[in-house]
């Protein structure tokens, strides 16, 4: 029983883990680091308002504003980079304008790339980043994760952006530990016993931040398609392969950031999950989706 709770709280930590410092974007993904169209020389785009956006938007063959929420977790960095790589202008939201800059290097200083610093309890400028996007992308979470959840707050002032600018659509990572409405988590399951590991030993607010933010897109939000992600921990390292998007009980396991980054991207483009809420799994899956 030690060794089983042992593993369990492993896993409890990985699996938050893109809410922790930043990873250097060297580690996450090494190849497009090394071969991505360097910014040298470029100006600095790091424009101070968001009404700057339509300036973004027309930069010759840059297909449209994607906004990057938590642009400086784990996932975000990757995703940052696949974006402007794919050709998109990105728009970071961060706490730290800094910090982004450093972890991105030289991309830092992208023709594309604008960098908003703001909190996220700022629900007015989380609403107004949102002007002028193609999608929006929230990759973020409590920082600490003891501190109190934003997510339940910052979705609805995403969605208002959304409706507001004509948004096309919007996609939330969550965690592979929380709960769609209407799941049963069941008792002395995997899911239960990390799920008391997390919220009562290491105290963190991520689960129900993130469960409270997936009632409200399915309960309250029609008119904005939306997808959830629920990735397993989070670790960095090369692609370890092609996710398994799926409905079934948790299980312990992690995937990588840049598989994860990968994926997100990918719902830009297709409507496949549009209103749906799947785990993601290496592997074969018991509910494919």
């Amino acid at each position: 029983l030690g060794y089983v709770l042992y593993r369990l709280l492993a896993f409890g930590l990985a699996m938050a883990r893109d809410n922790l410092s930043p990873v250097p974007l060297a580690q996450l993904r090494p190849a497009l680091v090394n071969g991505m169209t360097g910014a040298a020389g470029l100006t600095q785009a790091s424009p101070s308002s968001p009404s700057q956006a339509s300036e973004q938007q027309e930069i010759p063959g840059w297909r449209g504003v994607l906004v990057v929420f938590g642009a400086s977790g784990g996932t975000g960095l990757v995703l940052v980079q696949l974006a402007l790589e794919q050709g998109w202008a990105v728009r970071a939201f961060v706490r730290s304008r800094l910090m982004l800059q450093r972890e991105l290097s030289d991309i830092g200083s992208h023709e594309a790339l604008e960098i908003l610093e703001g909190d996220l309890a700022d629900l007015s400028a989380v609403q107004a980043a949102t002007d002028g996007a193609r999608a929006v992308i929230s990759v973020a979470g409590a920082k600490p994760e003891t501190a109190p959840g934003p997510m339940a707050e910052a979705v609805p002032a995403m969605v208002e952006g959304c409706r507001k600018h004509g948004v096309s659509k919007l996609i939330y990572q969550a965690c592979a530990l929380a709960a769609a409405p209407g799941e049963r988590v069941g008792w002395l399951t995997q899911a239960s016993l990390v799920r008391t590991i997390v919220r009562w030993q290491l105290r963190s607010t991520v689960v129900d931040d993130n469960e409270q933010v997936m009632l409200y897109l399915q309960d309250e939000v029609q008119d904005v398609p939306w997808v959830v992600s629920r990735p397993g921990g989070l670790v960095e390292g090369d692609s370890a392969g092609n996710l398994s998007p799926n409905l079934d009980p948790f299980k312990t396991g992690t995937v990588r950031y840049v598989d994860v980054a990968d994926w997100t991207l990918a719902q830009v483009y297709s409507d496949t999950y549009v209103g749906k809420m799947p785990r993601l799994y290496y592997g074969a899956v018991e509910t494919p989706i």
